[in-house]
C-alpha cells in the first residue's frame, strides 16, 4: 500500500496559510479576543503597577505593556499552566501567539517576568480589575438582576506534614517555631491554610465565595478565606442559598438590612424534619439554585480548584483572577449568543 508521504521541507508560503488556517479558528482562549475591551483595563493596571512613575533614566530595559501581561495571565489561567509552561506554551503555540498579536520573532515575557508581574499587581490589584469588568458588564446589560446565589467551593492547596503540637499551634493562630516566613523552612509552610470534613472529604486551603447573578451566571463579587470559615458567614444579600446559609441571623439581616425576599432552603433539625411542603419547595428552589454548581464546575475545568501557591495572599489572588477568566470566558459566550 503506498501511502501520502510527508512534506518535510515547508516554505514560507505554507506557513502563512498554516497560520491563517489556525487564526481562522476561534476556539479556546481565542474566543475572548473579539469581545473582551482589554484597552478598559489600561488605566488600572498603570496606576497599580506604577509604571508611569517608574525612573528609566538609569537605563534596564523598559517593561513589557501591561495590558499585554493581563492578557498573559489570562492566558495562563484559561489552562492551568506554570509560570515556566506559560513562557514555552507561548513561544510553541500559534494559537497563543494569535491571541496575544505576537509574530515569530517577537519577544516573549519568561517565567521570571511573569511571577514579578504577578507580585506586584497581588490581590488587590486583581480585586480592581474584577470590579472594572464587573462596570462593564453592567453597562452592556449582561447582568440580569433577576436574583442572586451564594455559595462556596473549596481550593485546595498542597498538604502539610506538620507534627500534633504543630497543627494545633497552627489552628489557634500561632506561628510554630521555624515557620517564620523568612526561614528555609517557613518559605515551604502555609500557616493560612486550614483544614475542613465536607461529605466525608477533607480538604485543606481555602474557599472561593462567590455571589453569582441567577440569570446570566456571572460572578457579581465573592471572597477568599480559609477553608475551615463556614459558608454562612459570608453572606452578600444573596436570596438563594443551600441550607449551610439557614440561621436566624441571616433571615433578619435579609429582610431588614438588604430588604430581600428569603429563598433559603429550609433546613431540618434534629428532632424537626422537613415536611412535604418545605421538601417540595427545596426541589422548585434547587432548579435555580443549581445554576451556581455550573460556575463552580467551569472553574475547575480551568483548575481553579487547586492551587500551588503560599499564604492567603497569593491564594486570594488566584481565586480573584480564575472568576474574572470565568467571567471573561461566560461572557463571550454570553455574547455569541
Amino acid at each position: 500500500m503506498k501511502y501520502r508521504e510527508h512534506q518535510k521541507e515547508g516554505d514560507l508560503f505554507s506557513f502563512i496559510e498554516h497560520r491563517e488556517k489556525v487564526s481562522s479558528k476561534r476556539l479556546g482562549i481565542n474566543k475572548l479576543s473579539g469581545v473582551i475591551e482589554w484597552e478598559a483595563f489600561r488605566d488600572v493596571l498603570e496606576e497599580k503597577l506604577g509604571y508611569s512613575r517608574r525612573d528609566m533614566s538609569n537605563g534596564g530595559r523598559p517593561p513589557f505593556d501591561p495590558v499585554f501581561m493581563l492578557k498573559v495571565l489570562v492566558l495562563q489561567k484559561y489552562h492551568g499552566l506554570s509560570d515556566l509552561a506559560t513562557e514555552e506554551q507561548i513561544s510553541d503555540r500559534l494559537s497563543f501567539m494569535q491571541f496575544l498579536d505576537l509574530e515569530a520573532g517577537d519577544d516573549v515575557p519568561d517565567a521570571n517576568t511573569i511571577w514579578d508581574f504577578k507580585e506586584t499587581l497581588g490581590a488587590e490589584g486583581v480585586e480592581q480589575i474584577f470590579e472594572q469588568f464587573a462596570k462593564l458588564l453592567d453597562e452592556h446589560g449582561i447582568i440580569g438582576r433577576e436574583g442572586s446565589i451564594v455559595d462556596a467551593s473549596f481550593v485546595d492547596v498542597p498538604r502539610q506534614r506538620n507534627s500534633r503540637l504543630e497543627n494545633e499551634e497552627l489552628k489557634r493562630g500561632v506561628c510554630p517555631e521555624g515557620f517564620e516566613k523568612d526561614a528555609v523552612k517557613g518559605r515551604q509552610k502555609d500557616c493560612e491554610a486550614r483544614w475542613a470534613v465536607k461529605n466525608k472529604e477533607i480538604h485543606f486551603g481555602y474557599k472561593n465565595h462567590a455571589k453569582v447573578d441567577a440569570k446570566s451566571k456571572l460572578i457579581l463579587k465573592y471572597q477568599a478565606t480559609a477553608a475551615s470559615v463556614h459558608d454562612s458567614q459570608v453572606v452578600e444579600k444573596a436570596v438563594l442559598g443551600d441550607a449551610a446559609y439557614r440561621s436566624e441571623k441571616i433571615e433578619k439581616y435579609l429582610l431588614e438590612q438588604c430588604d430581600c425576599e428569603d429563598f433559603i432552603h429550609a433546613k431540618a433539625q434534629r428532632d424537626a424534619p422537613l415536611s412535604s411542603e418545605e421538601k417540595a419547595t427545596n426541589r422548585l428552589l434547587s432548579r435555580v439554585r443549581c445554576r451556581v454548581e455550573h460556575v463552580f464546575g467551569r472553574l475547575a475545568q480551568f483548575g481553579a480548584d487547586v492551587m500551588r501557591t503560599i499564604g492567603q495572599e497569593r491564594a486570594e489572588f488566584q481565586i480573584g483572577l480564575s472568576n474574572i477568566v470565568y467571567n471573561m470566558d461566560r461572557y463571550a459566550y454570553l455574547m455569541k449568543k
